[in-house]
């Protein structure tokens, strides 16, 4: 691949484009000022008439453009939706009831079938938490997400089966193609990575109906800026930097890479390789950032695993095609040859998970932001994104010594002196949840799970146990004989504690503070499960917590794990916090799928919020 030199929009509405984004870049940095929207449309007003009077001093086409970009601005000001407030994506429930139904009739395992189900959804929710940690610490969990990836092979096998059948008229395949793409989209529900791959794919398809090249340039403002006007609260999302910084990578980097080692090469191992380490470099600051950790060990497993998936995922949708419009009295006979290929192929891609995933992973943790190590990433992206343009690139030294700069970044990286984090698990069940933070172990509502007392493999027993419902004593009192236990704390009402105090349990009663509010000297985490008759008993507890604290920098946290029919009632208690007499200083945060990372970042990060 020739690397790219034009870092700027080449077309007119590329610039269009280019406005839209740098005006929704400000608006997201200032959505939190009041007035500001207010403010970037009469910045905007003042710039078009003061550049409207000024003379003329650059070319025609240098002016127009700068007109694109200050009209689009104030179209995006005037007409898009920035005050749309994020929602739960739902898998489309006929979709899903179709998925279930095909897979139920293979002869997959239980296993099989939850990461089968991953795989085609991309949602992780389908995936076994066990599995979905270790796919997180070994960098794959993106081909368990919907990500483009699997967009990009579910129409890449569309297109290559329409070729075969309409080889005289592809433009009925390409227009097949897009539109049970665009179904396949809808079905989940608009994720952002498989929007911004199915405009990609749009876009770039269309432009070969005319005969037309789209620059990666335009291709990345053109998709951004759509996600930005009719999607803004995804606009800048952890999986909209990551899911275009790894395109960014792969436009801009990957290019850079193959022409710095053995440019006239075309072998598959070098195009991985390289897919790869552009992909992992570009991800990196991302990750560090957010997660403040990085798979190491992710860069080698996803040069082996990828183009398995690669394979995996092409047999996988055509063995549901086949056994969709197999007659339903020959399914039994024939389901589990049609998904002899499948079972195959994922079973290699398990064994080789597990075998990789066991011995290396290289999973890295910060307890703080490495902010050096995300500087001097963004300083070695730069380096290769502009590379094309230097006059000395041809040069073999600076074309070695740039081509190992990333290697030698990712063995610093890995050895990096990092501070010792306390040992930190959530458990998220239905209605009820656990957090272990050190040796002390804290189980919010009910224990009809036995998962969320038992310890998890790699932490030892909890020295500590508080609890607050009477359904965890029976699994807390094994939990006590079995590890010698003796520090237990009930967080009950005045008939728990009676009832304690008539059996003589080894359990320590603590009727007037509520569970989570002295979890750590500088921040406390307490849970509401929505339930009406305990709304006034919350908010007097929450407020003498609030003012039993006496160290200034306290924060607090109030964990709304409301039933799925109340969730947008949850979001309410979110926009009136102050209307229920909640102070500011508490943050309050939806139990919902990976709550866990705002909650570690609040508990890590505490002067941010």
């Amino acid at each position: 691949m020739k690397p790219e030199i034009y870092l700027l929009p080449r077309s007119d509405f590329g610039w269009f484009c280019l406005g839209i984004c740098g005006t929704a870049f400000f608006q997201k940095l200032g959505c939190r000022f009041p007035g500001f929207h207010s403010l970037l449309i009469l910045f905007s007003l003042g710039l078009l008439i003061f550049y409207s009077i000024l003379p003329r001093k650059t070319s025609h086409t240098v002016d127009k453009r700068i007109y694109l970009c200050i009209l689009s601005s104030l179209v995006f000001l005037f007409f898009a939706n920035v005050q749309a407030s994020p929602r739960p994506r739902t898998i489309n429930p006929l979709f899903r009831s179709y998925l279930e139904t095909q897979i139920k009739k293979s002869p997959l395992s239980k296993f099989e079938s939850r990461i089968i189900m991953g795989f085609v959804t991309g949602s992780t929710k389908e995936i076994p938490p066990s599995f979905k940690e270790m796919a997180k610490e070994s960098g794959i969990l993106h081909l368990f997400a919907a990500s483009g990836l699997h967009l990009g092979i579910f129409i890449g096998s569309l297109q290559f089966f329409g070729n075969l059948c309409f080889s005289k008229q592809k433009w009925i395949s390409l227009l097949l193609s897009l539109g049970i793409g665009f179904l396949y989209l809808a079905a989940l529900d608009f994720p952002v990575s498989f929007l911004r791959a199915y405009l990609f794919v749009f876009l770039s398809l269309t432009a070969s109906l005319f005969y037309r090249k789209i620059g990666p340039t335009d291709l990345l403002v053109i998709s951004s800026a759509s996600i930005a006007f009719f999607l803004f609260y995804d606009f800048l999302s952890i999986g909209f930097l990551l899911s275009f910084g790894a395109v960014f990578g792969i436009f801009f980097i990957k290019p850079s890479f193959d022409f710095c080692f053995l440019p006239k090469s075309k072998s598959l191992f070098k195009e991985n390789l390289h897919l790869t380490l552009a992909c992992s470099l570009c991800s990196f600051p991302i990750l560090v950032f957010y997660f403040r950790s990085f798979s190491f060990g992710g860069i080698g497993i996803n040069f082996l695993l990828v183009p398995i998936a690669g394979i995996l995922l092409p047999i996988l949708y055509l063995s549901l095609f086949l056994q969709s419009i197999v007659p339903t009295f020959l399914v039994e006979s024939l389901s589990s040859w049609i998904w002899v290929p499948t079972s195959f192929a994922l079973s290699i891609f398990l064994k080789l998970f597990s075998a990789l995933a066991t011995y290396g992973r290289g999973y890295q943790t910060w307890a703080v932001v490495p902010k050096g190590l995300c500087l001097i990433s963004i300083f070695i992206i730069l380096c290769f994104t502009f590379y094309p343009k230097l006059r000395i690139r041809n040069w073999a030294i600076l074309k070695t010594s740039l081509y190992l700069l990333p290697c030698l970044f990712f063995g610093f990286s890995f050895f990096f002196p990092r501070e010792k984090i306390p040992s930190f698990e959530t458990k998220l069940a239905k209605g009820n949840l656990s957090i272990r933070l050190e040796d002390h172990l804290y189980i919010f509502g009910t224990c009809y799970s036995k998962k969320l007392i038992e310890s998890s493999s790699g932490f030892p027993p909890p020295k500590k146990i508080s609890f607050e419902s009477e359904s965890c004593l029976s699994g807390i009192l094994s939990q006590m004989s079995k590890h010698q236990i003796t520090d237990v704390f009930w967080h009950g009402t005045n008939q728990d504690m009676e009832w304690i105090q008539k059996f003589q349990l080894p359990i320590r009663p603590k009727e007037k503070e509520i569970l989570g509010s002295d979890m750590n000297p500088l921040f406390s985490i307490i849970r509401f499960d929505g339930n009406p008759k305990t709304i006034q008993r919350f908010l007097k507890q929450t407020r003498e917590a609030d003012k039993s604290q006496t160290n200034q920098g306290w924060k607090g946290i109030l964990l709304l794990d409301f039933p799925p029919w109340k969730k947008k009632e949850a979001k309410e208690w979110i926009q009136y916090q102050k209307l229920l007499g909640i102070s500011t200083a508490w943050k309050m945060i939806l139990v919902e799928d990976h709550f866990e990372i705002p909650l570690r970042h609040h508990l890590q990060y505490p002067d941010l919020l």
